[in-house]
């Protein structure tokens, strides 16, 4: 498919871009906020996905994080994240990511997420399963909560990392482990190989998640909200089937203990 075929040009002539650029530690710095920073690699990467995707794509529209997004009205829209995992990539911590996602009508229909570091390709097409380097991927079938590797994302809003802090404060004890790992797309794409159990994101943007949910969900995993059976426009969990329910339980009760509070 040619969509997916020039996602995949695009994340990877920005993924080498990116490595280089990790590798050279040339890295420039712009605090936008207190906890958010942009580095000249963010600009630097978006710069290639958009040339290259404008040129073949014209008429659609783009959405991408450090943009504003273009003006035309599209069936067709590309949400870019030329640089998942900024905060890593700038404190030298090599887990980031190229995340480039197709919707039309709305619908999740691309998404494709590279690893420049471990030169890790993952993407799906709708209704044709996930593949991680051409091979089909599929979630875990661990059933055992207890043994569960679960990772989260969070905004940058105090009630949004207040809201991370207490679910981490219950999966601690329940899972075998919870952790922020700082890069959405990776994590989600780690849910749909079987690495790890579930991803929690609570605060999130559509550029960090839109293509791992597709390749998540193409996977076989079990997609909601947070907090409610359907995905809000900021928060997403994603599991593995077989612990889908019980990480639901221990959110419910999250969210009475919250109220009573």
């Amino acid at each position: 498919m040619e969509y997916l075929e020039d996602a995949i040009v695009a994340a990877k002539l920005a993924g080498k871009y990116l490595r280089e650029m990790y590798k050279s530690g040339s890295v420039t710095a712009e605090f936008k906020s207190a906890k958010e920073i942009v580095t000249n690699a963010d600009k630097g990467a978006e710069k290639i996905i958009l040339d290259y995707l404008k040129n073949k794509y014209p008429t659609h529209k783009f959405i991408s994080e450090e943009s504003k997004p273009t003006e035309n009205e599209s069936e067709y829209v590309w949400y870019i994240d030329p640089l998942d995992g900024t905060t890593n990539f700038f404190y030298r911590i090599p887990y980031f990511n190229v995340s480039i996602a197709l919707e039309h009508k709305k619908h999740g229909f691309v998404g494709v997420v590279y690893d420049p570091i471990n030169d890790e390709l993952f993407f799906a097409v709708k209704g044709a399963g996930a593949f991680m380097n051409g091979k089909k991927i599929k979630p875990n079938d661990n059933s055992n909560l207890s043994q569960a590797f679960i990772t989260s994302c969070h905004g940058r809003e105090p009630h949004q990392i207040n809201t991370f802090l207490e679910l981490m404060s219950k999966f601690k004890y329940s899972a075998k482990d919870m952790r922020k790992l700082g890069s959405a797309a990776l994590e989600l794409c780690s849910v749909a190989c079987g690495r790890s159990g579930a991803f929690i994101g609570y605060g999130t943007r559509p550029w960090d998640v839109k293509a791992g949910i597709l390749i998540a969900r193409e996977s076989g995993c079990v997609i909601s909200g947070v907090f409610d059976d359907e995905m809000g426009p900021d928060d997403v969990l994603v599991s593995s089937p077989v612990i889908y329910e019980r990480i639901k339980t221990i959110i419910k009760q999250e969210k009475q203990w919250k109220r009573n509070y």
